[in-house]
């Protein structure tokens, strides 16, 4: 347990890396119709190009863990803020697409290192200061991301050069993380992991002096019996077709935060001729709303009941998607995507609340399998959504989306069914 003072040192240092990570990916957004139009991109070649952010993303992924525990957080932090800020800074001086590429692909490691390792210190400081504080950090990054589209959005709106935008939100990248961050945590080995791992130790160094007075014959029976038990076990763990299901689920929810990131402000100015200088309020009504609800949302939660959020939130997707398609002026997509931020706030929290429930999985396995899978809707989204607005048109894509969220509602449906049934067996 740490003291009060150093408590607030660690959760305050904690709290602008959430906010700087919701910053930097979200002062690209308002970015991205300058990018398509620079380039003369169709929806196709757009889409492939925010691949590159995505690729970024899944190869730093499994590379977090290791730097992590070798470097602690805050130097992986410190790096990945400089790199972010130093691509938002390119942007606007890139001409070349394959450099742009490049740039968006060191963006993607640069974003997805800060999240994660922002997570994994935020799991630390839990420990050593036993609070619970998750739910608080994860409502930075939505205000991080809306002061980033909001920001870049309204300079660039009072004509504030591009490059010049690009600088200043650099600029503020780098003061949030170097001079804010200074107390994460440098040792990922403290506090419960390293009595576990004692411990852990201890129960090896004893079952080894038991086994080594037993006969070598059973010892390697019981051994392969064991190997053989764990391994069929963790399978099933990781085939359970609920959390499979709840998986998927999470994938289409995290692809309807993608679409309005990386599309609504291509949307607003293609579709509804909007300048591209105000385009960014689209992904900015969508953040304002989204912000709003999660902070609130613990509230929402123990009033109307986790099931019920569910399947209001995405009725609210469905409705904003179906606004901003068929009503033929800007201001009805700035309300289709307040609506869709509204629904989309609560909807993933719960899922994962639900997942956690699930007695046959244990919830590390189970949470991380339904993160993994969601979050390859980020991955993959941006590119899909490319591919088929060439092929169908962005708005007929928008309405898939709002079918594909009409999924999520009937298996939620059915999923808070099934578990009202095993509850009362």
């Amino acid at each position: 347990m740490t003291s009060d003072a150093q408590a607030r040192k660690l959760i305050f240092s904690n709290r602008l890396s959430f906010l700087a990570a919701g910053f930097s990916i979200a002062a690209w957004a308002p970015m991205i119709p300058y990018v398509k139009d620079r380039f003369s991109l169709d929806e196709h070649t757009l889409g492939l190009l925010l691949l590159c952010v995505g690729i970024g993303s899944f190869v730093a992924m499994p590379l977090n863990g290791y730097f992590t525990s070798k470097f602690g957080c805050r130097g992986p932090i410190y790096l990945a803020a400089i790199a972010a800020a130093a691509c938002i800074g390119a942007i606007p001086f890139t001409y070349n697409l394959y450099v742009m590429a490049f740039i968006l692909f060191v963006m993607g490691i640069a974003a997805i290192t800060i999240d994660v390792v922002s997570n994994v210190n935020a799991a630390l400081v839990e420990e050593v200061t036993e609070r619970n504080i998750m739910s608080g950090l994860h409502g930075l990054y939505s205000v991080g991301g809306l002061l980033g589209s909001l920001s870049v959005t309204f300079l660039l709106s009072i004509k504030f050069d591009l490059t010049l935008v690009g600088g200043m939100a650099a600029v503020f990248i780098l003061l949030l993380v170097v001079a804010g961050c200074k107390h994460l945590i440098t040792n990922v080995h403290i506090g419960k992991s390293v009595e576990q791992a004692t411990r852990s130790e201890q129960e090896a160094d004893s079952k080894l002096a038991q086994g080594e007075q037993n006969e070598s014959g059973q010892r390697e029976k019981c051994e392969q019996e064991l190997s053989h038990g764990q391994q069929s076990s963790t399978l099933k763990y990781y085939t359970h077709p609920t959390v499979l299901l709840i998986g998927i689920m999470c994938l289409i929810m995290f692809m309807t935060e993608a679409s309005m990131l990386d599309w609504s402000g291509v949307f607003l100015h293609s579709q509804r001729g909007l300048a591209l200088e105000h385009a960014g309020y689209g992904y900015a009504a969508f953040a304002v709303m989204m912000t709003i609800c999660r902070l609130t949302g613990d509230k929402v939660v123990s009033k109307f009941g986790r099931g019920k959020v569910i399947i209001i939130g995405t009725m609210f997707i469905m409705a904003g998607f179906i606004v901003a398609v068929v009503i033929p002026h800007y201001s009805a997509a700035f309300l289709g995507f307040a609506l869709i931020g509204v629904g989309a706030s609560n909807v993933v929290p719960q899922l994962v609340s639900i997942t956690a429930r699930i007695k046959e999985v244990p919830t590390h396995i189970s949470v991380t399998i339904v993160n993994t899978i969601g979050f390859t809707g980020i991955l993959i989204g941006p590119a899909l959504i490319g591919f088929l607005a060439h092929a169908i048109t962005l708005p007929y894509t928008y309405l898939c989306q709002a079918m594909s969220v009409l999924f999520v509602t009937v298996m939620s449906v059915i999923l808070i069914k099934l578990s009202k049934d095993k509850a009362k067996d």
